[in-house]
């Protein structure tokens, strides 16, 4: 039955297109008007039935041309049944490319001008005319090609008996008219995607044509070389720039803190993407990137505070930038391997020496010339040359001459060249680690106890973590701590030096470990004694480590043995106990001891038992603090004050007598004292801020949270960047509050501005906060904020310009900046001061409203990295991303569902446009979650010239879907025309 009825309708079809035949002979033979042709063939086409079904535009254009030369009075019925909607626009262009009848000037010519007077009118206006519409345009391009190369052959004037430049002049009318037309242009660029075969043929006629003599630099071969080569950027787009250029950034000082202080032993191909991001979001040249990049590093370490931070700052800014902008003059598009520089870091050298107060503060700090010191290691990485050096010291030498002699009571040596020591050090000590314990014990033990005299530990540590080598570092301290475990039967001096190392290695990774985060700096599942005992022992924030259950492990026979020596060392010798096995002991020994003081015995006599455990080896204090600690967080308030002295007398000064005895003593000790500290005070936090700041940076305040936020953002406002102690308070309060509240509070700060100066700046610097942890603050902004403003139900804030364009700005660069942060590479906390807010109370009572942060190891030597530069755009959304943006658009598609243009739907708009200018072939998986009709619904709306062919063709991932952008093309299309007819 269907093919019977399938086998009706062609006969049908066919009997209707003879009798179309028929009725064009008729009205050629008796001259109908045009006017008299469009009355008669309603009488053979049914009503509402395009001429297309049965090829009447076929027919029209086969009597047209049938002859050596074209009817007029023919093409004048195919003209008025294009006016009249009879034929399609479409139809017409895909019966002219198939004329090939190129030895008839004639009828060419007659159809160029036929296809001049059409070509600017071109549209369509149903669903089987856009199936057709790509494909037709493309083809006839392709035709008229052919039609050029053609006629360029050929001789002109007498000799052929037709003027064929006549001909060539029309294509290049018409071709001009195409290019022209922004709509035309889309559709073409949708047909190179579409049919790659086809404008295969297109390139292949291009390269005849321009090979030909004649053509180079004439008017058509830019049209030519538009159509042969079209790619996106040719489609106009509104471009939604902030109004003024900006003098400086205020996003990159901002984010720098944010990330150096959560991750500073980040892989640098991290920091290259981020730059990489924030270029394309401010359209920075390489030079302003490069500038903006070092200025900021200058500022933050100008203002940084405490050995710790300072070193930090100075090893990323002296020995990590070099190396971040060797990768970023790489990936620049004029990097030139042949120089042995790089112009663009030259230009933003000299655009550096423009902002001479910064320069002036860091090299009276640093007491040097900066631009000297930091060049001399961009020397290194081969993008300055060392005559460049000398210009550059020169121009700053009188200026740093002078403000050094105001420095001249200053005796305080320069923190760069500090830090820049450190560098030979460490690869003297990660070279020695790495050679056979056993023969250098002595050596090995002399060079590190070296190393923790002064601030050269905290040095060391910074220049390891800048450059990549924290985790080689630690593997290594891991091995000689395994390698110097007690040996039975050893005796003497190799005794002594074997339990000291075993002792220094011990204290060392603990520190690290402490600075750092156990997830950063070790692998999941070690099983050395040190990577077990972190595991299951050491007192550690986020994670918690029940006491009893390590007073439950240990083994009891030893605890007394122990017990026994520690109360009386000289008459109960210790058994054969290694020193390992006393360290996983020690929590057994405490709460004996700690249940004896409670039942009556006395305190000299605990006093006595913590004295001789903290003179044998300085880990045993390490180890007896870090359970105590942990203990304290499981009391009652009224139980605390015993375990807290006991803490507080593993930090009373030794006698001397006793640190002689055993070798490198008092450097031991002096770390220790550090770490317990640390210890002690991430529980119970000092009164002291200045003491606080030191150790830790736990939030402990009277007053409001509020309160905290609001004198935190007035010393950012008033300086205009963000310090460090400011990034780790607001650390602290998204801690406690959630992402959602902090959010709230910035997004809060933009509408209290009044100048779009003013927002743009806060927005840049809340964009910066929010990688505190950028994906939990994206979801909260999208899934939670955005929702309630659009819906009016945050008090006291409307969503209305100019604040709605800066808010879609800054929901858009976040965005952007998750998606270059995938789950995969999402980052560990790593730095140096982490606050948590469970130090303050027991788990239990804590609030806590987002997970904790996670993530695989960042180190430079221990990353994959070839994936991270330039990569592709991901093909999904990860989630949480990918839910609350689909949650949005369902709501935004709620709002474009009338045709009422309000404030919400120019945010929609707004929101689109940057997303699709700002994120380019990287949101494409972001907009295949556009629900089906959303542009087109939008587009109804938006009756401004702002709605182009090229922001509807970035508003699709047309490698998905492209009949949705041929849609919305001609709907735009037909708009456009209208709107012209209502002018005429």
């Amino acid at each position: 039955m269907v093919f019977l009825k399938t086998n009706m309708d062609t006969q049908k079809t066919t009997s209707k297109t003879s009798l179309l035949n028929r009725m064009l002979m008729k009205a050629w033979r008796e001259r109908w008007t045009d006017c008299q042709w469009g009355i008669n063939i309603k009488t053979v086409l049914p009503r509402g039935v395009s001429g297309d079904v049965y090829n009447l535009a076929d027919c029209i254009l086969q009597q047209a041309v049938v002859g050596s030369g074209a009817n007029q009075l023919v093409l004048s019925y195919l003209r008025h049944s294009l006016c009249s909607h009879l034929v399609s626009h479409a139809a017409v262009l895909k019966r002219i490319s198939k004329y090939d009848g190129l030895d008839k000037p004639h009828c060419i010519f007659a159809l160029l001008e036929f296809l001049e007077s059409i070509i600017s009118g071109v549209t369509c206006r149903g669903k089987t005319e856009e199936t057709m519409i790509v494909n037709s345009v493309t083809s006839v391009v392709l035709w008229l090609m052919q039609v050029y190369a053609t006629a360029a052959r050929m001789p002109s004037g007498e000799v052929s008996g037709f003027d064929w430049s006549s001909i060539t002049k029309r294509v290049s009318s018409v071709m001009e008219s195409i290019v022209q037309s922004q709509f035309l242009m889309g559709i073409l660029y949708l047909g190179k995607q579409e049919d790659a075969e086809l404008f295969g043929k297109i390139g292949k006629k291009y390269q005849e044509i321009v090979s030909m003599s004649g053509v180079k630099n004439s008017g058509i071969e830019e049209a030519l070389k538009k159509v042969t080569f079209i790619e996106l950027n040719q489609l106009e787009m509104i471009e939604m720039e902030p109004k003024g250029v900006e003098a400086i950034t205020y996003c990159l000082q901002p984010l720098l803190a944010v990330e150096v202080l959560l991750n500073p032993s980040s892989d640098t191909q991290i920091y290259v993407n981020q730059l990489l991001m924030i270029q394309r979001l401010k359209g920075y040249s390489a030079p302003r990137l490069y500038c903006e990049l070092i200025r900021a590093c200058l500022i933050s370490l100008n203002n940084v505070s405490g050995p710790n931070r300072e070193s930090m700052w100075c090893a990323f800014t002296f020995i990590k930038v070099p190396h971040i902008l060797k990768q970023l003059n790489a990936l620049s598009k004029d990097y030139d391997e042949k120089l042995d520089y790089s112009p663009d870091v030259i230009e933003a050298l000299e655009m550096l020496l423009e902002d001479a107060p910064v320069l002036d503060f860091m090299d009276t700090k640093c007491v040097c010339n900066t631009i000297e010191c930091f060049m001399t290691e961009l020397l290194k990485q081969h993008l300055v040359t060392e005559k460049q050096i000398g210009m550059f010291s020169a121009r700053r030498e009188s200026i740093t001459s002078s403000l050094q002699k105001l420095e001249i009571n200053n005796q305080q040596p320069s923190i760069v060249k500090f830090v820049l020591r450190a560098e030979p050090p460490l690869a003297g000590i990660l070279k020695t680690l790495s050679t056979d314990y056993n023969k250098v014990q002595e050596a090995l033990l002399s060079m590190l106890c070296q190393v923790l005299s002064g601030n050269s530990f905290e040095l060391i540590l910074s220049v390891a973590t800048v450059e990549g080598k924290l985790k080689t570092f630690v593997s290594r301290l891991i091995k000689c701590n395994e390698c110097s475990k007690q040996v039975p039967g050893e005796t003497g001096k190799a005794a002594l030096t074997r339990a000291a190392l075993f002792d220094v290695s011990f204290l060392m990774l603990t520190f690290i470990v402490q600075t750092f985060g156990s997830d950063v700096v070790l692998d999941e599942g070690g099983d050395s004694f040190f990577e077990k005992w972190v595991r299951e022992c050491m007192v550690e924030r986020n994670k918690c480590k029940p006491p009893m259950a390590m007073v439950q492990q240990c083994d009891q026979v030893k605890v007394d043995e122990l017990l026994l020596h520690l109360h009386s060392p000289d008459s109960y010798k210790v058994p054969q106990l290694k020193w390992h096995e006393v360290c996983n002991n020690i929590p057994g020994v405490l709460y004996h001891v700690l249940l004896a003081w409670e039942n009556g015995q006395s305190p000299t006599d605990v006093k006595n038992i913590l004295d001789n455990m903290k003179v044998k080896l300085c880990a045993y204090s390490v180890c007896a603090a870090s359970w105590l600690c942990s203990y304290l967080q499981i009391v009652c308030a009224d139980d605390l004050l015993k375990p807290m002295n006991m803490v507080q007398q593993f930090l009373t000064a030794i006698a001397p007598e006793e640190m002689a005895q055993q070798e490198n003593f008092k450097e031991r000790l002096g770390l220790t004292f550090q770490i317990i500290r640390k210890m002690q005070h991430d529980f119970h936090p000092a009164g002291n801020a200045k003491m606080r700041m030191m150790l830790t940076h736990n939030l402990v305040s009277s007053s409001p949270l509020a309160e905290n936020f609001g004198e935190v953002w007035k010393s950012v406002q008033e300086r205009g960047w963000l310090p460090v102690d400011a990034a780790q308070t607001l650390e602290s309060l998204m801690q406690s509050c959630g992402p959602l509240w902090l959010v709230t509070k910035l997004v809060q700060e933009i509408f209290a501005c009044r100048h779009i100066s003013d927002m743009l700046r806060v927005m840049d610097i809340a964009f910066a906060i929010m990688h505190l942890d950028i994906e939990q603050c994206t979801v909260a902004l999208l899934e939670d904020l955005l929702p309630m403003l659009l819906l009016n139900k945050l008090q006291c804030v409307e969503l209305m310009e100019p604040h709605s364009s800066v808010v879609a700005r800054l929901c858009v660069c976040a965005i952007l900046a998750t998606l270059e942060t995938p789950g995969r590479m999402k980052k560990k906390r790593s730095r140096t001061d982490q606050e948590d807010i469970e130090t303050l109370c027991p788990p239990p009572k804590v609030r806590k409203l987002n997970p904790d942060l996670t993530a695989g190891d960042s180190c430079s030597s221990d990353m994959p990295t070839e994936n991270l530069i330039n990569r592709e755009p991901p093909a999904t959304v990860p989630e949480p991303l990918a839910g609350c943006f689909q949650s949005l658009l369902k709501m935004f598609a709620t709002f474009v569902t009338t045709d009422e243009f309000s404030p919400k739907v120019h945010f929609i708009f707004h929101f689109l446009v940057l997303l699709v200018q700002c994120g380019r072939d990287r949101v494409k998986p972001l907009l295949r979650l556009l629900p089906p009709g959303f542009v087109q619904n939008l587009l109804k709306i938006i009756v401004t010239d702002d709605f182009t062919p090229g922001l509807i063709l970035r508003l699709y991932d047309l490698q998905a879907s492209r009949q949705g952008a041929v849609t919305d093309l001609c709907l735009l299309r037909n708009i456009q025309l209208r709107k012209e007819s209502i002018r005429l």
